[in-house]
């Protein structure tokens, strides 16, 4: 039981080790900067619901640019929805 127990801490310690070699971006550089100091639940959340609004604005604003590139219309898109390729 015990040599088990040894295997799967050193497997453990072998995954974390590889996973710190790799190189953080700028992004979660930042991030980390930011969140340095404890925050409540509340704050944690609000933290949260910040980030997945910056993903947002900047997933939709990718989006509404690749339908403009391509000149897609409501049709289009209701085409779409319907099954029906793209002309």
């Amino acid at each position: 039981m015990k040599t088990f127990r040894i295997r799967y801490i050193c497997k453990n310690e072998y995954a974390m080790r590889n996973s710190l070699k790799t190189p953080l971006t700028q992004a979660q550089l930042l991030v980390l900067q930011v969140v340095k100091e404890q925050y409540n639940e509340q704050d944690l959340d609000e933290l949260k619901q910040l980030l997945i609004d910056f993903n947002h604005r900047k997933m939709q604003k990718h989006l509404d640019q690749t339908v403009a590139e391509k000149g897609f219309t409501d049709k289009d898109f209701e085409n779409i929805l319907k099954g029906n390729k793209l002309n």
